[in-house]
């Protein structure tokens, strides 16, 4: 099996030759490209492409993801963000300065905002060159996400108790913008499309508040994502464990798990659920290639003879995660993955 057979096999519920390698790393793969910095990634397509067909050939792993980080959708909405040369963007000014400003709110174009048609270019590019042989990951952001984005989080929160009608109202339009985007992407390219909700984490808000402001409209975002023939994947940060019964109700096709979740745990109440996880992005950085072969050995260990599992990182491999880290990552993969 090629990479991309692999990662297939899975979703279709069948038995792969080895565990499929899906890593969540994006922008971190600049820095293995001679003279590349953040910034190139960030805006210039080809920059993106090249240093994510790079890692691919260079570490292994068998799907790559395209996006930006966190500020894709606030950007292209009109919230203000500074682009460092070396590190993803920094959110200076909100759009929106009261959760009623729903009027400010306009679905950019995809193909025309920044930057959004930087990862959508840089997909279609992907795909050209490594599309027959490497699973494409293009990411957008859950409704709250997008709403961070564009509205202090602390306000928004408030909001949720004192003016709920408000936010649905923005959440609405907010899911239109994730639509959109996902969308696009999928025209590009991609395979399956991962949206960010860390603003529907159980460290975040409660299993009450994600049934009413996430669910209902992550199941539009999957609907769509599924109606223009692609995959779904969720990914929320923190602990998921006393929501992933709520999540699993969403129809995405993998669920995404961080380094704090137990695999046991989440595949107790969703036995039948694919499930992308969960190497700490600390021990890419800070630990050492035997600690890396360790940590992989004991989640595929714990997994057992389960088929539906991508192996992956807890959350976003950042900046600092090592080489030779992440060599091991692929390496301990092939060792341990199911045969």
């Amino acid at each position: 099996m090629n990479s991309r057979e692999r990662i297939e096999a899975v979703l279709a519920g069948e038995r792969p030759d080895t565990t499929p390698i899906f890593p969540k790393i994006a922008f971190a793969t600049a820095r293995f490209c001679e003279g590349m910095t953040v910034k190139d990634y960030m805006t210039d397509p080809k920059s993106m492409a090249k240093s994510v067909i790079h890692a691919y050939h260079r570490f292994g792993w068998d799907g790559v993801a395209l996006h930006t980080d966190i500020s894709s959708e606030g950007m292209a909405l009109g919230s203000i963000y500074e682009q460092p040369q070396d590190a993803p963007p920094i959110l200076k000014k909100y759009l929106l300065d009261d959760i009623g400003e729903i009027d400010k709110v306009k679905v950019p174009d995809p193909y025309t905002a920044c930057s959004m048609k930087t990862v959508i270019e840089a997909v279609r590019l992907v795909k050209q060159e490594i599309g027959r042989e490497a699973y494409l990951l293009g990411w957008t952001n859950g409704p709250l996400n997008v709403a961070a984005q564009i509205f202090n989080l602390d306000e928004l929160l408030v909001a949720l108790i004192e003016e709920p009608e408000k936010v649905h109202a923005l959440l609405e339009r907010c899911t239109e913008v994730a639509c959109a985007y996902a969308e696009a992407l999928i025209g590009a390219g991609a395979d399956m499309i991962a949206y960010g909700h860390a603003t529907a984490s159980s460290n975040v808000i409660s299993k009450n508040y994600y049934l009413e402001f996430a669910l209902p409209y992550e199941k539009k975002l999957v609907q769509t994502i599924h109606d223009h023939g692609a995959k779904a994947l969720t990914h929320i940060c923190g602990n998921i464990e006393g929501i992933v019964d709520a999540i699993s109700q969403n129809g995405a096709d993998v669920i995404d798990f961080d380094y704090v979740c137990d695999i046991d745990a989440l595949k107790e109440k969703v036995p039948d659920k694919i499930f992308r996880g969960n190497i700490n992005p600390v021990i890419f950085a800070e630990g050492t290639p035997e600690e890396m072969e360790e940590a992989v050995r004991s989640l595929l260990s714990q997994k057992g003879t389960d088929t539906n599992f991508f192996l992956g990182s807890g959350c976003e491999i950042n900046l600092t995660a090592k080489e030779e880290n992440l060599q091991a990552f692929v390496e301990a993969g092939r060792k341990y993955g199911v045969k």
